[in-house]
């Protein structure tokens, strides 16, 4: 038996794409095969990946390239400015062969064997999924119920690692959907793909146990057994990770574990860029520069609640 993971990436993400495979690949009983949508990765930024997952447990490496123009109509926030996250719509599309596989974003670090996960009796539902840290661990929020119009949100599932029945999702023709969706729904997307694919997919999910998506912030200790989602804006690649988790768990568990794993790969002397010890402004800037669907999506709704304020009135 062989496993199939997909993932998407652009080169912003590169240091978390190749730990979250190497780790999976560390901690698998079978063969993994990779399939990665790339948006806009270098020929050598494949070699350079295909090197550092050349492992025992490593089947096929499979790239495929994903047009921006596919992706540059959907929402971005503040929080995920990247739109790159839409392009696991396409997986099933850009990889035809495929009839299961694990979706994984690019900030996990993979502690348990994935064998696991890929063999759950999805029980006739089209995925599998580990409800959302928010509605797990806080009252539940009736606004998110409304805005997405949940039949019940506290099955809300994080994004993050799916199993996904492929020939199902092409059955029902769920990138149309998505992508339909994304679109028309554009201003109640507050957490962009993963609103719509709950909105679809609600009834559909085979919740299942937290540990195969644990955030980061629950503070798993050991990490053995778990997915660890390294959720937030700053990551473990970046410089300011230090400065805003100063705790001695993020830095002796997390932190540490990231650059075990990155230290077996090619990217072992990575260094995020920080030319005359500007990489920190550099990271802040880039962060907090909403871009133009932001600032455009944000005058509409101003707009909108104004109108609907003055017809009150």
């Amino acid at each position: 038996m062989s496993v199939d993971i997909a993932l998407c990436a652009d080169r912003r993400i590169l240091p978390g794409l190749v730990v979250t495979v190497r780790s999976a690949l560390e901690h698998t009983s079978t063969l993994l095969n990779v399939h990665v949508i790339s948006v806009g990765l270098l020929d050598d930024d494949k070699e350079k990946l295909r090197k550092s997952w050349s492992h025992p447990k490593c089947g096929q490496i499979i790239f495929s390239e994903l047009a921006t123009n596919k992706i540059q109509h959907f929402r971005s926030t503040a929080y995920l400015q990247s739109k790159v996250t839409y392009a696991r719509y396409f997986i099933s599309e850009l990889f035809p062969n495929l009839k299961r596989y694990i979706y994984l974003d690019s900030d996990l670090l993979v502690f348990r064997d994935l064998a696991e996960a890929f063999q759950i009796d999805l029980c006739g539902n089209l995925i599998a999924a580990v409800r959302d840290v928010g509605v797990r661990t806080k009252p539940l929020d009736p606004a998110l119920r409304r805005r997405l119009g949940l039949h019940n949100e506290a099955n809300y599932f994080n994004a993050g690692f799916i199993v996904i029945d492929a020939d199902s999702w092409r059955c029902e023709r769920l990138t149309e959907k998505l992508v339909a969706v994304s679109i028309e729904r554009f201003d109640d997307l507050h957490a962009v793909d993963q609103d719509a694919l709950n909105m679809l997919l609600e009834d559909r999910v085979l919740l299942i146990n937290e540990v195969w998506n644990t955030w980061q912030y629950e503070k798993p200790n050991p990490l053995a057994g778990h997915v660890v989602h390294l959720v937030g804006t700053i990551k473990p690649w970046h410089l300011r990770y230090a400065d805003k988790f100063f705790e001695a768990y993020y830095e002796d568990v997390i932190f540490a574990s990231f650059q075990d794993v990155l230290s077996r790969t090619e990217y072992r002397d990575w260094q995020p860029w920080n030319f005359a010890g500007l990489g920190r402004y550099a990271e802040w800037l880039i962060q907090h520069t909403p871009t133009t669907d932001m600032v455009v999506g944000k005058l509409r709704r101003l707009t909108a609640r104004v109108i609907a304020r003055n017809k009150r009135d």
